[in-house]
């Protein structure tokens, strides 16, 4: 049985686009010859983005998250200010860039002036993230807001659950913790319809590129994440990752990011393409603008303890004594120190089936120089064979559903007198 809609699909996604932009202020809306302008440019980065921006607003967008935290814990900044500041900046990346599926930034001003109330009334922060603005992969719920996960079919609603008793109501639990620990959030970055790509193109609002170079990609699946840090429309994101989601954008846009093993975190009430899938499971993971975001973004999450929640996630919290001993090995520039066990690192080169392209395999090569060189021991890892897991893998037939047999009828018997 398949769904009809009233209109084609193409009108709903060109509605769904118009219903965004007009959620824009309209004094952070550009001209048609900025926009122009825009179209023509290579690299959308730091000076050309910088000229629709007031100084005050430059000063803080530039600043990354963990002094962000600081100023707003310590009163040197409201935490109106820097939101209103990066929904700014959100709006003039997503005109420029196309970048954002979702906008609520009244959502966003509104919660951060009942965080700048609490710190007044309470002389304290709600949690380690207290104001500070934060971006998320269109796959994670929050109330009263849009998950399409790029489907255009999902429009309207929470993975296509449009009932009005229903839809808008559920919240994902990281959406939860990070509330929990006094985050705003103020808009959902764009994905690649089905995720599982390494590019950002979906038929709601088209194709994300690179804001470095509008020639090339900037990754997927959690690519409008990168982008919009790229230009400074954000400090700190969550995306998730199989394969490379958060990593691979993260690495085409110059920025930082955080793959945790699969079951660190809560993946609960999030929009997935293919939920119950275990072959190969996704995980939650963190984009930032510096690599000490990231680190603010764990430590914040596990401190409200999402074991407790979420029965998947396995109860270890933050461990900072690893942490600490895992810096006192090298000094500020990565060098091994001579009173301390340097780092062992492994190093995997390919997987038996498939061999990494030349430039990947060079960029491997200069790693591996670079940490023997620094002090630390590097370990060629050699895992059990993928071939014969794979081929393990596929020897298992798939399990068809198939539809029973009707049920024969009652035999009829004769009975003779």
């Amino acid at each position: 049985m398949t769904t009809e809609y009233p209109v084609p699909w193409e009108a709903r996604a060109a509605k769904k686009r118009e219903d965004t932009l007009a959620k824009i202020p309209a004094e952070w809306r550009l001209s048609p010859a900025d926009l122009e302008l825009a179209a023509k440019q290579r690299d959308l980065t730091g000076p050309f983005i910088e000229r629709f921006l007031e100084p005050e607003v430059i000063d803080i967008v530039k600043t990354d998250s963990v002094p962000l935290v600081n100023d707003i814990r310590a009163g040197k900044r409201s935490a109106v200010e820097v939101t209103k500041a990066f929904c700014k900046t959100a709006a003039i990346a997503h005109q420029i860039n196309n970048c954002l599926l979702e906008i609520f930034f009244d959502i966003a001003i509104k919660r951060a002036e009942e965080l700048d109330e609490y710190l007044r009334v309470n002389g304290k922060p709600v949690g380690s993230l207290h104001g500070l603005p934060i971006s998320l992969k269109d796959q994670f719920h929050v109330k009263g807001v849009d998950t399409t996960m790029g489907y255009v079919g999902w429009i309207g609603g929470n993975m296509g659950i449009t009932d009005p008793t229903k839809t808008h109501q559920v919240e994902s639990q990281i959406t939860k913790e990070l509330l929990a620990c006094g985050a705003v959030l103020f808009c959902k970055t764009s994905v690649p319809q089905t995720l599982l790509i390494g590019d950002t193109y979906n038929n709601i609002i088209g194709r994300t590129l690179n804001p470095h170079n509008n020639n090339l990609s900037c990754g997927g699946s959690s690519g409008g994440e990168a982008a919009l840090m790229a230009l400074r429309g954000s400090t700190l994101g969550v995306g998730t990752d199989i394969g490379g989601s958060v990593r691979i954008p993260a690495a085409f846009c110059g920025i930082f990011s955080l793959k945790p093993t699969p079951e660190r975190l809560s993946y609960r009430d999030a929009a997935n393409t293919n939920p119950g899938q275990n072959t190969y499971r996704s995980t939650l993971g963190f984009i930032s603008t510096s690599l000490d975001g990231c680190e603010l973004a764990l430590k914040s999450v596990l401190s409200t303890r999402p074991w407790l929640q979420d029965p998947a996630v396995v109860p270890i919290p933050y461990r900072q004594d690893v942490f600490d001993d895992v810096l006192s090995r090298a000094d500020t520039r990565g060098r091994a120190k001579a009173d301390h066990r340097p780092l062992k690192l492994g190093i995997l080169w390919n997987d038996g089936i498939v061999e990494p392209h030349p430039p990947i395999r060079r960029g491997m090569a200069m790693v591996a120089e670079a940490v023997k060189k620094a002090g630390h021991k590097l370990v060629d890892w050699n895992p059990p064979s993928h071939a014969t897991a794979l081929k393990i893998h596929v020897s298992f037939p798939p399990k068809r559903r198939t539809c029973s047999p009707p049920p024969k009828p009652a035999r009829r018997h004769r009975h003779r007198h």
